[in-house]
């Protein structure tokens, strides 16, 4: 399945994994100022999307230079650029996306890109938000999470309580248990083999997989 990879304009913090995860055949989104972000990785994007009042002109003028198409909306709109740059991902028709580069100064546009996580749910396409060594998904049913044991998970429930949650291959077991919304108890779970397994009967859950 080919893949979309959106650069969202945040802290990149771990420059050297992000750059691992991109394979020959992924297509590479970002949102305007993100694409500064590719330069010092010394990758090339195949779209920018925005409106362009972070991209540095210096940058701009050297992805024109390379013929990078420019996806270009004003300033005064109702999307932010990251949602664009998703929407267009969601349009061209990918089914698996990775999102990169979501933190940064303003909490605002953090917690709207993990919301977004529920938006995306519905359109069948298979969404993680990669923060170094962490990986994030928001799941409705049941996720297979391939690591290495002594990995970290913490499960957090999102919009409500989560319902008959159950749990194979933690330290902490959970057999279909409720967790309740706005309490820790998902927490900082560990793998005790190089693979776990997390279903929900109800509600839904932000799986964040911390690898080693």
């Amino acid at each position: 399945m080919k893949r979309a990879l959106i650069f969202y304009n945040g802290n990149l913090s771990d420059f050297k994994k992000a750059k691992q995860y991109i394979i020959p055949t992924d297509f590479l989104i970002c949102a305007d100022g993100s694409a500064k972000q590719l330069v010092k990785l010394g990758i090339k994007p195949h779209i920018i999307i925005g409106d362009f009042d972070s991209l540095p002109k210096s940058d701009k003028k050297h992805f024109e230079k390379e013929n990078i198409p420019f996806v270009t909306y004003k300033t005064e709109k109702d999307e932010t650029d990251s949602e664009l740059a998703l929407q267009y991902a969601i349009k061209k028709g990918y089914k698996k996306i990775l999102l990169f580069g979501i933190l940064g100064t303003r909490i605002d546009h953090i917690l709207t890109n993990i919301f977004a996580l529920e938006y995306l749910l519905h359109t069948n396409a298979e969404v993680t938000i990669i923060e170094g060594k962490q990986e994030i998904r928001l799941i409705k049913s049941s996720i297979k999470l391939v690591g290495k044991k002594g990995d970290l998970v913490s499960l957090l429930p999102f919009k409500g309580d989560a319902k008959s949650v159950t749990t194979k291959n933690l330290y902490y077991p959970l057999k279909h248990e409720d967790l309740l919304f706005g309490y820790s108890r998902g927490i900082s779970n560990v793998f005790t083999k190089d693979t776990a397994e997390i279903s929900i009967q109800d509600g839904s859950l932000i799986v964040i997989h911390t690898k080693k």
